[in-house]
């Protein structure tokens, strides 16, 4: 069907309902995305350029409470989607003067749903019928026209009255919405890293069974987690490390290496970092298959509006906050929650884009200070956690320098 067979076409559409809506993105905020606005009685198309199950991306988000319980009683997820309960965080230092090569510094209550990103992808693609979700479909432009914007892929175009920019912290639609709006590499970078439960040595560590580990290094910390196997009734290890690397890898342009493709210099600098790890949680890194590591340079970006025109931006396409926040997933799924609202709430499309955009923009760049603040005292000018007692932590953490918010890694 050509663009000029489609209905609609040649006029303004400004009510919501029965308006026509392309998502550029079919990941976590994409799907939600598609669900939010399904509800509001839109025609959705989703593109999403990768052709693999994106449920195979594994690695662990935190989801707070109270928004898992929000999102199953929106419809979003399941009550019974599988999810690793947090209970606590665990602090601990390296220190050969006692046995176990670690002391604990901190121990506090830490509430989260850990899960699984494949996991709780596949629970929101499930809710999105196969015949509108284009897999295999790169977005190579969009054009504004005066009653809508055409998507450009490289096999054709559609025209419609809404875009959802939901293509991820490098994405194409935020210059759009704020041609300023360029991810900051801030210096460092996030190994991460999963494996199934069964290759940990022994008995899992009641600190994983009841919460969140955090490591104190020189220049970062680590973090270990349990999460969801894809496979029922089965659990992953997941960790991340976050730390410096030498200047000459300049990460300057947005980018990410996924696993298998991790040089053999920055596996080495993870390996180096491991000499500052409790002995036992160096080896649970070191028990990671290789070829399952990855690095995450960590960027962060700002934002000046979350709509222009009649395109909109949802999750990292809008603010890129670092992964210290917890903000990743967590944010794309409260973004698209605000946006059902909006729409739910306003009779027209202006109107719902600008009480989306009131809604979001403040939380969503509030969240990068955040991540800024918290990048600045735990990896760039963190204190000498060895130092610390138990009572020094709490001070530390109660100036506003540590957080309660879920890491993602």
């Amino acid at each position: 069907m050509s663009v000029t067979d489609e209905p609609g076409e040649g006029r303004a559409l400004t009510t919501i309902e029965g308006s026509r809506v392309g998502i550029v993105g079919g990941s976590i905020a994409g799907c939600a995305a598609a669900i939010a606005l399904r509800r509001a009685g839109c025609e959705v198309t989703v593109y999403e350029r990768s052709t693999s199950e994106l449920q195979d991306r594994g690695f662990g988000i935190a989801i707070p409470v109270p928004l898992r319980e929000e999102l199953v009683a929106a419809g979003y997820i399941d009550a019974d989607m599988p999810v690793h309960t947090c209970a606590e965080r665990i602090c601990f230092v390296r220190d050969p003067a006692v046995p176990s090569g670690q002391r604990k510094i901190c121990h506090h209550p830490f509430q989260a749903a850990l899960n699984n990103w494949g996991v709780l992808w596949r629970t929101l693609r499930a809710r999105i019928p196969d015949g509108i979700y284009r897999d295999g479909s790169t977005v190579v432009e969009l054009v504004d026209e005066a009653d809508g914007v055409t998507v450009v892929t490289g096999t054709g175009r559609q025209r419609y009255d809404i875009v959802v920019g939901a293509d991820g912290y490098r994405a194409m639609s935020r210059a759009r919405v704020d041609p300023s709006a360029t991810p900051t590499y801030a210096d460092y970078v996030l190994w991460r890293g999963t494996y199934p439960e069964s290759l940990l040595e022994g008995r899992t560590p009641p600190e994983l069974e009841r919460g969140l580990v955090w490591i104190g290094l020189p220049r970062g910390h680590g973090v270990c987690y349990l999460i969801p196997d894809p496979a029922p009734g089965r659990r992953r290890v997941n960790w991340g490390v976050y730390g410096t690397v030498p200047s000459r890898h300049r990460f300057d342009t947005p980018t990410s290496l996924p696993p298998g493709s991790v040089s053999d210099e920055l596996f080495d600098v993870l390996l180096r970092s491991l000499g500052d790890f409790p002995p036992y949680w160096a080896e649970v890194v070191r028990r990671t298959p290789r070829p399952a590591m990855s690095v995450q340079p960590v960027y962060d970006s700002t934002i000046s509006s979350y709509t222009a025109g009649s395109l909109l931006v949802i999750g990292d396409a809008a603010t890129v906050t670092r992964p210290h926040t917890g903000a990743g997933a967590t944010k794309a799924l409260q973004d698209a929650l605000a946006l059902e609202h909006a729409c739910g709430h306003s009779e027209t499309w202006p109107q719902a884009l600008a009480a989306y955009d009131q809604a979001r923009r403040p939380v969503g760049n509030d969240l990068v200070a955040l991540g800024r603040k918290l990048g600045r005292a735990q990896v760039e000018h963190p204190p000498t956690w060895a130092r610390m007692t138990p009572e020094v932590f709490r001070e530390w953490m109660y100036a506003g320098t540590f957080t309660i918010a879920p890491y993602e890694s």
